[in-house]
């Protein structure tokens, strides 16, 4: 990624956030849901100006990895990100939904964060990517360079982000 230089600063930042719905449902098993929830954060991202450099989805979270975010606060982006998006889904696909969650609430309470250095775009899908397979697939990624096996574990090593 690029670093983003602004008229008074250089900032390289990049935020990942990840969202699970109400009761840990598996709501995005429906790819309808899936396109109308990707379409919507990339609708919210615009308005506020900032770039979602991936975006992925598990039967039951997704992960949304944003550049460019400084003038906004963790809490207020996934605030945004949330809010727009259950009120777009229970307005058009409440009825796909509905049999997965118990009253009108979408998403649970919460939400992971994590801020993250320079790392390039195709680190940031990869991670994104595999992050899905760890969390519903049972499968063995190869090792790739940098990376080190922790038990079931693949942690990549701090240098392997070196420029």
């Amino acid at each position: 990624m690029e670093l983003m230089k602004y008229e008074h600063c250089i900032v390289g930042a990049n935020l990942h956030l990840q969202f699970t719905p109400a009761y840990r449902r598996d709501i995005f098993c429906d790819s309808v849901v899936i396109s109308a929830c990707r379409d919507i954060f990339h609708e919210v991202a615009k308005t506020l100006d900032v770039d979602i450099v991936a975006c992925a989805f598990g039967p039951d979270h997704t992960h949304v990895f944003i550049s460019r975010w400084k003038n906004y606060s963790i809490s207020y982006l996934a605030q945004r990100f949330k809010g727009r998006s259950s009120y777009a889904i229970r307005k058009c696909f409440w009825e796909r939904v509905k049999p997965k969650l118990w009253g009108k609430k979408f998403w649970s309470g919460g939400y992971f964060a994590e801020t993250v250095g320079r790392v390039t775009s195709e680190t940031i899908r990869y991670y994104i990517e595999r992050q899905q397979g760890k969390h519903w697939k049972s499968e063995k990624h190869e090792l790739l360079s940098g990376e080190e096996e922790l038990g079931d574990v693949f942690q990549l090593k701090l240098s392997a982000f070196s420029s």
